[in-house]
């Protein structure tokens, strides 16, 4: 077994690969772990972000020398390496998550953007949006007010979930709803073609910690990587993240970020 982790570098270690790789190692640290950097960022300490591609051949000389994976988690890819990226990873025959980094949490440009990200979409197994990530995939589907809610400023997942459904029918899609509008509880959820799974569970009440959104699509690629299907991994995935958030710890950005690396017992 092994596993593939392709991603941006955030100097803050909130984020990015460094994310990626701690997750990895705290999950199932006799996993062994390949990694290269896609891209290198400058971002943290409410500075808008910017990002430089780094070159393909490069990318491509380093992948080249690495054993053929059991499962691989892409993050953040330019649009100009996003096909490099996508032929580089296709017919390794291998489970692809692919976490469509589009821009960082202080704004600013990160060089990737739903169009771009479109070759990476057709390689991928699971694809990890949140919110606004999805509307920007669908090109500006927007969310519609949940009738009879008792929420009324909660929006139905259900528009979203269906046109995901629909356009990502290849692929399994966790819809993340970390940032909804539901003060109580937290309405994830998990589609594949017509079939949608709610994981629907109480907010945990604390800081957002920075890297949430790295370290569940690497937890979701972590457990496929041990052959588990795909339900089975987002869940654990999920209540995994859940836990580590209530640890979080403070970050050099000023930021709560997740706990550094501690064995997880499986």
């Amino acid at each position: 077994m092994s596993l593939w982790l392709l991603g941006g570098h955030d100097p803050t270690h909130g984020a990015g690969l460094y994310r990626d790789l701690i997750t990895a190692r705290s999950l199932a640290p006799a996993l062994p772990r390949w990694f290269a950097v896609t891209a290198m960022t400058e971002q943290g300490r409410g500075r808008p972000a910017r990002a430089w591609s780094v070159p393909a051949d490069r990318l491509r000389a380093r992948v080249s020398r690495w054993p053929r994976p059991t499962a691989i988690k892409i993050g953040l890819v330019p649009d100009a390496l996003a096909a490099d990226v996508a032929t580089l990873v296709r017919g390794m025959a291998a489970p692809v998550v692919v976490d469509p980094v589009l821009r960082a949490s202080d704004g600013g440009s990160l060089g990737a953007t739903a169009e771009g990200l479109a070759p990476l979409l057709t390689v991928a197994t699971v694809i990890t949006p949140n919110r606004s990530e999805a509307h920007a995939l669908l090109g500006g589907v927007e969310w519609e007010p949940a009738l009879g809610s008792t929420h009324p400023t909660h929006p139905t997942d259900e528009p979203v979930v269906h046109a995901l459904g629909r356009r990502f029918g290849h692929a399994a899609v966790l819809l993340k709803d970390g940032h909804g509008s539901d003060l109580t509880r937290v309405h994830d959820r998990l589609i594949q073609g017509s079939r949608v799974l709610a994981l629907t569970r109480p907010r945990r009440q604390g800081p957002d910690p920075r890297g949430t959104g790295c370290a569940l699509a690497t937890a979701v690629a972590v457990h496929l990587a041990q052959g588990e299907p795909v339900d089975v991994a987002v869940r654990r995935a999920i209540a995994w993240l859940d836990r580590a958030r209530l640890r979080w710890i403070p970050g050099p950005d000023g930021r709560a970020h997740l706990p550094d690396y501690e064995p997880t017992k499986q």
